[in-house]
């Protein structure tokens, strides 16, 4: 592969992916609507104990460069993160305090997950 290809199949592409995602299924689901608030409140939970995890799998791929792979996946952990958090909650059908609390409880797991991650990521790759 060439040198571009191995910048671009890395965790940002990955979560451009998950974020268009996520604005399909708020298009699909005609949100906000009541009857998928409670999902979109679990999305506090699902994107970092489940997306982030998965952006630490780029470890395991071998046409991903690795020296800066770890310095990549906590800037985009962070600001993809943020992006998609707040795309997935501003479907909600009430903006109230508890989707504030969700978004901020949301982006608190995002940094233990990311500290678990690394540290597990430079104990196995290191």
């Amino acid at each position: 592969m060439n040198k571009l290809s191995n910048y671009l199949i890395g965790p940002e592409l990955l979560w451009v992916f998950f974020y268009m995602l996520v604005v399909l299924l708020i298009k699909m689901t005609h949100s906000p609507i009541k009857s998928m608030d409670s999902f979109w409140v679990n999305t506090a939970f699902i994107i970092p104990l489940v997306l982030i995890p998965i952006t630490f799998g780029l470890y395991y791929i071998p046409g991903v460069i690795r020296p800066w792979l770890l310095l990549r996946i906590w800037i985009v952990g962070i600001v993809g993160g943020h992006y998609v958090l707040s795309k997935s909650l501003s479907a909600h059908s009430e903006q109230g305090p508890g989707v504030g609390t969700a978004y901020i409880m949301g982006m608190g797991i995002i940094f233990i997950v990311l500290i678990i991650g690394s540290i597990f990521a430079v104990i196995k790759f290191r």
